[in-house]
């Protein structure tokens, strides 16, 4: 289903941002902040898509815990998501540059907006695994860190 996705992206690691989120973080449940790195335009809008505890929803449509969708901003933004309980968490970000609500692929069905994945790992030809993209949630705001790749 997501086999588009994994052509594009390495692992890659970027140090902490404490910049506060696009948006007001969700009222109930705990708060996790997604710093998102590489967005090379303004244009469009940004969206974050958290999936957990259970991981067998993980990439699975309609099955998400929050999603947040912002305008996009330049290089970096933060967006706020809202886990329900403690557990284990996956982050998918994309940045939907046309603002039509929609992941695009071209002909072949690889993506043609920029997308990445919480622990950013390295995929080839194969979306990620739960427990690659999985981050611990307990307690107070968790921070993850997400590089778009185009």
């Amino acid at each position: 289903m997501i086999l588009f996705l994994v052509m594009l992206l390495t692992g890659a690691s970027i140090g902490s941002v404490s910049e506060q989120p696009a948006n007001t973080c969700p009222s109930w449940g705990t708060p996790i902040h997604v710093h998102i790195h590489g967005i090379r335009n303004a244009q469009g809008t940004v969206k974050a898509v958290l999936y957990g505890p259970d991981p067998e929803t993980f990439l699975v449509k309609g099955k998400k815990t929050d999603k947040e969708r912002e305008p996009a901003q330049e290089d970096s933004m933060t967006l706020c998501v809202a886990a329900p309980q403690e557990g284990q968490y996956a982050v998918v970000v994309y940045h939907d540059e046309n603002d039509n609500h929609k992941f695009d692929r071209n002909w072949i069905g690889f993506p043609v907006e920029g997308f990445g994945v919480s622990n950013n790992p390295a995929l080839f030809f194969a979306p990620p695994s739960f427990e690659e993209a999985a981050f611990d949630v307990n307690g107070d705001i968790t921070n993850v860190e997400v590089e778009i790749k185009y």
